[in-house]
């Protein structure tokens, strides 16, 4: 059936004009760790903890201060912000925040899948990474392996190869040391690169900038800094990250290893469960089907007729929807009430093992008892009704009286 997919949004423009940093990426500044006019000397000697050399005019070699780095990271609770240029001037942004006591990290960014649109949340813990999107009444909530790495800011400094410390400056009471190319952009006459990193005596980087500048001189289309990556770091060690009732649910109830998608029709009270291996779910109406709808069904069911949509190796499939009793045909019990899955081999409804809150008014089934039949006088087949089969073109369910169904279908 036609899968309803989210528009991926357009991205910001980021390029920077002049040497001052422009939306989405820091604007360099006294406070924020430029450069002062005075630097200070020193003598060279290795700090205690991270054996670099920082002092003004040592050359550092980047895979060092990214070791140092990371080391000073290592059970610390952060929150880290992330951008990234493009050619054509667009933009992406990131933001993380990691609790370093049990490893939950998590990232609120832009993020277009092209099955499940546009991710509202994404979080990570103990291997598992755990993704929620949203789009009108469907809420999908999916948990699968960890695919996403603690941001530290590694990547950003990909392909560099070494700075050197041009200034020292004071922050937060304690000195930090800016690391650079050692051009001079002020008598630059072509484009040269620019890196520029705020490091604190472990190496700890506090806010990073890459891109190029182009001198105004130039034949090309932007000029001054042109700033393609940065990163920053905030709140190190005080950062808190709270797990959200939806998340503990999820964790709570899926299978390990596997991938579980849970998609939540909040106008058709369905829930619809799946676990197996790239997984993917969605749930619908179904409207003005002939197939499916005839009045035996009107008369018997309590719920709208749900479609429901599975692809991958699925394991298993659960669907959880909610009843109208007042819907119920003159005299039927609500105990007579059973989730029914339409069979498209034998053309009707089969039921499938149903469980019963009727405080709550919600059917909850996954799969039914073995069904006998024979076509055109031939053998006796037994089929047994499911949800988790992926190769079905169509998975219709509705809660139904079970006695009125049968009654009709007589």
């Amino acid at each position: 059936m036609d899968r309803r997919l989210l528009v991926a949004c357009c991205l910001a423009l980021v390029a920077l004009a002049g040497c001052s940093g422009g939306p989405g990426g820091p604007t360099p500044t006294a406070e924020d760790g430029t450069p002062t006019a005075t630097p200070a000397n020193g003598d060279g000697e290795p700090t205690e903890t991270t054996n670099l050399t920082l002092s003004v005019g040592a050359e550092v070699e980047a895979s060092a201060l990214v070791r140092a780095h990371e080391t000073a990271l290592a059970n610390e609770s952060y929150a880290f912000r992330s951008g990234y240029g493009l050619a054509s001037g667009a933009r992406e942004q990131a933001s993380t925040r990691l609790r370093a006591d049990d490893g939950l990290f998590e990232i609120e960014r832009f993020q277009y899948h092209p099955r499940r649109g546009e991710a509202a949340a994404l979080y990570a813990r103990e291997g598992r990474e755990y993704v929620r999107f949203e789009d009108g009444p469907v809420t999908k909530t999916v948990a699968q392996p960890n695919r996403t790495a603690v941001p530290t800011g590694r990547q950003a400094l990909v392909g560099v190869e070494s700075l050197t410390v041009t200034d020292t400056i004071q922050r937060d009471g304690e000195t930090r040391y800016v690391l650079t190319t050692g051009y001079d952009y002020e008598t630059a006459d072509q484009t040269l690169p620019y890196r520029r990193a705020v490091v604190d005596e472990r190496g700890q980087i506090h806010n990073y900038t890459s891109g190029e500048y182009v001198p105004p001189e130039s034949d090309r289309p932007g000029e001054g800094l042109l700033v393609s990556r940065w990163f920053d770091l905030s709140n190190v060690g005080e950062t808190t990250v709270d797990e959200p009732d939806w998340l503990t649910d999820l964790r709570t109830t899926e299978s390990d290893g596997l991938e579980t998608v849970v998609v939540e029709h909040a106008a058709l009270d369905t829930r619809f469960r799946v676990t197996g291996t790239d997984v993917d779910a969605s749930v619908e109406a179904v409207t003005n089907d002939a197939v499916v709808g005839s009045d035996h069904v009107d008369e018997s069911r309590a719920s709208a007729l749900i479609d429901l949509d599975i692809e991958g190796q699925v394991t298993n499939a659960t669907v959880r929807v909610g009843y109208d009793s007042a819907a119920l045909p003159g005299g039927a019990s609500e105990q007579g009430l059973a989730v029914f899955v339409y069979n498209e081999s034998l053309q009707t409804y089969l039921p499938l093992n149903t469980s019963l809150d009727t405080d709550a008014k919600v059917a909850v089934a996954s799969r039914g008892p073995p069904v006998r039949y024979s076509s055109g006088g031939g053998p006796e087949q037994t089929l047994r009704p499911t949800l988790s089969d992926p190769t079905a073109d169509r998975l219709v369910v509705a809660v139904m009286h079970a006695e009125t169904w049968y009654a009709a279908f007589r």
